[in-house]
């Protein structure tokens, strides 16, 4: 099991969601929220779900 650094991946998909939502799509407002109160493993499986890559966020140990 790898681990995850989940304050950068809650800024990457915060910022994610924060762009899309500004590009037009306001319902990414919903998950900014959403983003903001999740725990590690939904922030996980949000960013899954969003197909993005979670290798990016890895720390080496």
């Amino acid at each position: 099991m790898a681990t995850i650094d989940v304050d950068a991946l809650r800024a990457y998909l915060m910022d994610y969601c924060g762009t899309a939502m500004m590009g037009g799509f306001p319902a990414a407002l919903l998950d900014l929220s959403d983003i903001q109160a999740m725990d590690g493993r939904q922030l996980c499986e949000k960013a899954e779900s969003m197909g993005i890559d979670l290798q990016k966020f890895v720390v080496d140990r």
